[in-house]
């Protein structure tokens, strides 16, 4: 249907779809602002005040994200200490982790560093007609950095359309201060129940680590590094029913991991773009990070796509 076609048949676009920015109002949720994307077939939450990393999703009225038992977290109860990181790792479709460590802690960074806990600045949206379609964009910067120390923003712009079954989120990297400026990212993207569930698979990793069974008692999370070849990989879970994948750019992603934690509650796979497999110390006795001169922009594009099997 075009413009005029649909314009016919509803009363507003958020009959079908849209826009929603508003902020929850209880628990260690209270107080922070998300904005929901609906395209009819996809639906996401995007967290500003979490670096506008993304939450609940689904496809088609079934959810395909995991939610972790701390749920979305105001990041004032942000932890860095040693494993802190975890008292508010809701999980969610995107958390990104970095910018000066990703994995364990170490020195003055600890587990995945601080950026998913910093608010966005200068958030845009917008959602309005563009010829036939009816487009939806996010866009924000989330800087990270102190007096002394790095001056690192993300530019990151997420964008899709009415009815379609995939969005894609874009970052520009750019070291804003006046050094060279080292940093790592990740995108922990988490795919949960019902997408994850007993005899689903991953797909596009070897053999041996795409079966995902149901959950395990006191089972320990595996973090797989798998190599990935193409300019433009795809990799994804698959259920019989439905199916959710990323495609990224290896040039600036040129690392991915696997993330299977199959134990009771913490049920998550994790699929991992990253700009290395080191974390932690091992980041700096590779010199795994990727180097930034003054003002130097570094860019990556992930997109998801959602379809019924």
């Amino acid at each position: 249907m075009n413009r005029e076609e649909l314009l016919k048949v509803i009363g507003s676009v958020e009959q079908i779809g849209g826009v929603r920015d508003f902020v929850f109002n209880d628990g260690r949720a209270k107080g922070v602002r998300a904005i929901e994307i609906n395209t009819g077939k996809i639906c996401f939450t995007l967290l500003p005040d979490r670096g506008l990393d993304i939450a609940n999703a689904s496809f088609m009225g079934t959810n395909v994200s995991w939610i972790s038992k701390t749920g979305i977290t105001d990041p004032r109860f942000y932890e860095k200490a040693d494993n802190g990181f975890l008292r508010g790792f809701f999980g969610g479709l995107v958390t990104t982790c970095g910018l000066k460590n990703i994995g364990g802690g170490v020195g003055e960074y600890g587990l995945h560093d601080r950026v998913s806990n910093t608010p966005a600045e200068k958030v845009s949206v917008f959602a309005d007609w563009v010829g036939d379609d009816y487009c939806m964009e996010v866009s924000a910067h989330i800087r990270q950095c102190k007096v002394f120390g790095e001056n690192i923003v993300i530019k990151r712009t997420i964008k899709t359309k009415l009815f379609s079954n995939s969005f894609t989120l874009t970052d520009t990297i750019v070291n804003e201060g006046h050094s060279d400026e080292d940093f790592a990212i990740a995108y922990h993207c988490n795919f949960g129940y019902p997408l994850v569930r007993e005899g689903a698979k991953i797909i596009n990793v070897p053999e041996d680590i795409a079966a995902i069974s149901g959950p395990i008692h006191g089972k320990e999370e595996e973090c797989i590094g798998v190599p990935q070849s193409g300019d433009r990989p795809t990799v994804g879970i698959e259920n019989g029913e439905m199916g959710a994948y990323i495609t990224y750019d290896k040039q600036t992603m040129p690392s991915f991991l696997v993330w299977k934690m199959l134990g009771e509650s913490e049920y998550v796979v994790g699929l991992e773009p990253r700009t290395t497999n080191f974390g932690g110390q091992n980041i700096i006795n590779n010199n795994a990070f990727v180097a930034l001169k003054p003002f130097e922009e570094y860019k990556s594009r992930l997109e998801f796509e959602f379809k019924s099997l």
